[in-house]
């Protein structure tokens, strides 16, 4: 396998005139949604404390960190805006793995206001890394990726090939810091329901970010680390058959054409989405309130069972990944809203009552339809008898369901003004929207700053 080398030369060879007007499309999409949930995410505890880490460095400012009101390194920023773009989860998924892209906008901006890249080079570094990533999750499709947490055990490549292509690296240099990468990728499902979760996609952003540079000044490693004997296939996914072809169809075909984003409505664990999809149909069909709820039976499968862990929260940031509490919280609000997730809102008593009636129960039945599939069934019963059972496959937000325009600009509006002033938050998404025509990237980072 040229693994290592077929993703260097794509990212060499690929171009914004090149790539397919939709995909462009959706690639402004995606930067607009994750610059948004940073900006929201930056008010939190976990992107706070990067933040003021990054600020007690005192390095050279040349990068926003988002929500914070300073500059410093490109590679400081990488590790605040990555987390803080992640520290709601709220971030946009992929069809496989979570959100394997969700450092590469971060690490993008960070490196790009640092060269001032224009806004299409910032698109098409994101699109690079986006088609890397998505290739590389495709290529391990028969893995279990059991305790590895795509944003940064695969992110990281993503990240690290879309510095490369702003740093204009030829082939060589590329696969040099892909080799590197295959040293700095990890993250571990562990640690999700705490900080170190959103850390994981700062993590990567920087990764990429440092591998890039130093891949610019000569650095080595091997070049063949993603394939190699005791490379990245072979270290993290032991065991598992992969697949080639999709690294052959790298710049022949486009994941952001066929699997697209999907866009989050709810800022938690993504696994659960279809469950509150469930519960808040049955809310607006039958007319339910808490009072006459019996129970709430959810099944969900194997992969879900696993990392949705939390039977009563004890932070806000367990709340995310606690099936109980997001169901009560859906049944009592007609919503899960960015401020659900408080250390005061997860100690409702009344939301916590509601929630011991709702049990999550491993569904070995379930069967996926599609790749992309996250099966659930929702059972819930009411005091005076009548049952409701709905099944699915897909949440909101994705392209089976996608989210109306008007709604993901109405996401934006609501998480930047967390951290910009309403006017700045259209000012934002003015240049967002027409980030093609931005000649320097910092017309825009300068706003997200706060």
């Amino acid at each position: 396998m040229d693994v290592t080398a077929k993703i260097a030369q794509f990212v060499v060879s690929a171009k914004y005139e090149n790539l397919p007007a939709a995909a462009l499309a959706t690639a402004k999409i995606a930067v607009r949604d994750c610059l948004g949930v940073a900006l929201a995410g930056s008010k939190e505890e976990d992107a706070k404390i990067c933040a003021a880490v990054a600020r007690q460095e005192q390095a050279k400012e040349e990068t926003t960190v988002i929500g914070q009101g300073f500059k410093t390194s490109a590679l400081n920023a990488a590790l605040a805006n990555g987390t803080a773009a992640h520290a709601m989860d709220f971030d946009h998924s992929f069809t496989l793995m979570g959100q394997p892209t969700a450092p590469i906008i971060p690490a993008t901006f960070a490196l790009g206001e640092a060269l001032g890249a224009s806004g299409r080079q910032i698109i098409e570094a994101y699109a690079v890394g986006y088609e890397v990533t998505a290739k590389l999750v495709h290529s391990l499709r028969e893995s279990q990726h059991d305790g590895w947490h795509a944003p940064s055990s695969l992110g990281s490549f993503g990240a690290a090939a879309a510095c490369s292509k702003l740093l204009g690296l030829h082939a060589g240099q590329v696969e040099m810091a892909l080799g590197m990468t295959a040293s700095m990728a990890g993250g571990v499902v562990a640690n999700f329901g705490t900080m170190t979760k959103p850390l994981h996609v700062g993590l990567g952003a920087r990764n990429g970010v440092l591998a890039a540079k130093l891949a610019q000044s000569g650095f080595t490693a091997n070049g063949k680390a993603i394939e190699s004997g005791f490379g990245f296939y072979k270290v993290l996914h032991a065991g598992t058959l992969v697949d080639e072809k999709p690294i052959e169809e790298l710049g022949r075909s486009y994941a952001l054409l066929s699997d697209g984003i999907r866009i989050k409505p709810y800022p938690c664990g993504g696994l659960t989405h279809q469950v509150i999809d469930s519960i808040l149909e049955f809310r607006a069909k039958h007319g339910l309130t808490p009072e006459m709820i019996e129970s709430v039976d959810v099944d969900v499968a194997k992969h879900t069972f696993e990392r949705i862990v939390f039977k009563v929260p004890q932070t806000g940031i367990q709340g995310k990944f606690c099936m109980p509490y997001l169901v009560a919280r859906a049944l009592i609000d007609g919503k899960v809203s960015l401020h659900a997730f408080t250390e005061a809102a997860v100690r409702e008593p009344h939301v916590l009552k509601l929630a011991e009636r709702v049990q999550m129960h491993l569904g070995n039945d379930l069967k996926k339809t599609d790749p992309g599939g996250r099966p659930c069934r929702v059972t819930l019963r009411t005091k005076d008898g009548q049952t409701y059972i709905r099944e699915a496959q897909h949440a909101k937000g994705s392209p089976e369901f996608p989210l109306t325009e008007a709604e993901l600009r109405g996401k934006f509006s609501e998480c930047a003004r967390e951290a910009l002033s309403a006017e700045a938050a259209d000012r934002a998404l003015a240049q967002i929207e027409g980030l093609e025509k931005i000649e320097n990237v910092r017309a825009l980072t300068e706003i997200l700053r706060g």
